[in-house]
């Protein structure tokens, strides 16, 4: 980006235009936000079905609620159904405390079969000869290992980006590198059913793991192919399915506010004088707080807290060295027209 200067030209004007256009200053460097919605703040808890992209339940939800601007917060593949968490108006704020949390899969695994996408989507194939169907037993030890942190390639065949371009189109141009691997958790692996060579599965794991990687790994361990056939998605933080609905049946009436969509989030309290400072970007001592507990670990990267004040969701702090920072602010939500800010 070019640097702007010349005769007449004032930094802080600048400053306040960049607020006033709903941007950020970061250290001098100017982020964007999301393209303004037109939604309320808030979002809803979607089941997709197998079969669109995430992308396009979005675009199905946002055309029955006449709403512009929506978000979600994790892709499910095409093959996939289950629990779509989608963000609307300041709800796009928050996407990052509602992405970092733990997911609930239930999966469908094929032993036998080896896939080029890792998945039912790609040409399957059978080794010949056949390999020897793993037993309960084997697949009860081998699942063992699986279970904590985990280093997990990713499929060729993802939305990650490879430098500029997406991993999947490079494979499509015949490029089949695997993308870097990446640190993922798996908390539990439960198994539900074994019927032949069908495995069903229930698994608990961070965010940014890939059930396709975990049926692929699976059966290389047992020297036999395997791919992951179905996945359903049962729940995304702390919403579940007994939150969803389908997205061709949605109505307004479905929409969650702002403060529902975050009630569960780690949060701290804070009064009307300290959500004013805090909205000037100053940073206030844990001591000063009516709950101090926000110190402790809550799992969540960063230490980031959901800044209440008087039933009213204001914005994000990071909790650092005994202080409460604030990162990203939300002035439209409360009587005082401060800056948005995000000092971390």
């Amino acid at each position: 980006m070019g640097s702007v200067s010349g005769p007449g030209f004032d930094s802080r004007r600048l400053h306040f235009l960049i607020v006033l256009s709903g941007g950020l200053l970061d250290r001098g460097r100017v982020t964007a936000l999301p393209s303004r919605s037109s939604a309320p703040d808030g979002g809803l808890v979607i089941w997709k079905p197998r079969g669109p992209t995430s992308r396009a339940i979005i675009n199905q939800v946002q055309l029955r609620l006449d709403f512009k601007g929506l978000g979600h917060c994790g892709t499910l593949d095409p093959m996939a159904s289950g629990v779509l968490v989608i963000i609307g108006g300041a709800g796009r704020r928050f996407q990052q405390l509602l992405t970092v949390h733990d997911k609930s899969y239930e999966a469908t695994i094929w032993f036998g079969i080896s896939s080029t996408t890792d998945d039912a989507e790609g040409p399957l194939s059978c080794p010949v000869p056949h390999c020897q169907i793993p037993t309960l037993e084997r697949i009860e030890q081998a699942l063992c290992g699986f279970l904590g942190n985990q280093t997990q390639v990713p499929p060729v065949h993802s939305a990650i980006r490879v430098g500029r371009r997406r991993s999947y189109e490079r494979a499509r141009s015949g490029d089949h590198t695997p993308p870097p691997s990446r640190q993922v958790v798996f908390h539990s692996l439960t198994i539900l059913e074994l019927d032949g060579p069908r495995l069903r599965l229930k698994v608990d794991c961070s965010r940014g793991t890939y059930i396709r990687s975990l049926a692929r790994d699976l059966g290389d361990s047992l020297g036999c192919p395997s791919s992951l056939m179905a996945l359903r998605r049962i729940a995304s933080g702390v919403h579940s399915v007994t939150d969803a609905v389908l997205p061709d049946r949605v109505v307004e009436s479905d929409w969650l506010s702002l403060e529902q969509l975050l009630c569960q989030i780690s949060r701290v309290e804070v009064d009307q004088h300290q959500a004013v400072c805090l909205g000037h970007g100053q940073l206030l001592s844990l001591d000063e707080l009516e709950h101090p507990q926000v110190a402790e670990n809550s799992g969540i990267e960063g230490d980031l807290r959901v800044i209440w004040c008087q039933g009213v969701v204001r914005g994000i702090g990071r909790v650092v060295d005994g202080f409460l920072r604030p990162k990203r602010w939300l002035p439209e939500r409360g009587i005082d027209r401060v800056v948005d800010l995000d000092p971390a």
